[in-house]
C-alpha cells in the first residue's frame, strides 16, 4: 500500500483526507512541520499533501527545504489550501508542486490527483 504524508494544521482536515483516502493508501498525519520531517526522516513517502499556511515554516518554506534535500527531492507534494491567490499557487507549482487542491476538499478532486501523480 502506498504511503502519503498529510501535514495540515487543522486535525478535521487530516481527519477527511485519512477517511477519503483509507482504503486504497497509508495515510500518516502531521499537524506541523516539525513532526512532518520526524515522520519523513523514518518512513518512505510515495506523496506528501502539503497545507500553504502552517504554523511557523509554512508549506512553501517546507517545500523549499524538501527540494534541496536528496533524500526526498523527488518526493511529489500535492498542495492543499483554501489559499486561492494565483502568485501563491504559480509560486508552489514553479517550486516543484505537482499540483494543488482548493479547500474544502472535494473526494473525487482528491482521488483523482493523487492517481495522476503516483497512481493506485
Amino acid at each position: 500500500m502506498k504511503k502519503i504524508l498529510a501535514i495540515d494544521d487543522q486535525a478535521e482536515i487530516i481527519n477527511i483526507v485519512a477517511d477519503f483516502l483509507e482504503d486504497i493508501y497509508e495515510v500518516y498525519p502531521a499537524k506541523t512541520t516539525a513532526k512532518a520531517f520526524s515522520l519523513l526522516h523514518s518512513t518512505k513517502f510515495d506523496l506528501i499533501l502539503l497545507d500553504i499556511r502552517l504554523p511557523g515554516m509554512n508549506g512553501i518554506e517546507f517545500l523549499e527545504y524538501m527540494k534541496r534535500q536528496i533524500w526526498y527531492e523527488n518526493t511529489p507534494v500535492i498542495f492543499m489550501s483554501s489559499e486561492s491567490d494565483f502568485r501563491t499557487v504559480a509560486q508552489a507549482i514553479n517550486l516543484g508542486a505537482n499540483g494543488y487542491i482548493k479547500k474544502p476538499i472535494e473526494k473525487d478532486v482528491l482521488l483523482n490527483k493523487i492517481k495522476t501523480v503516483i497512481g493506485v
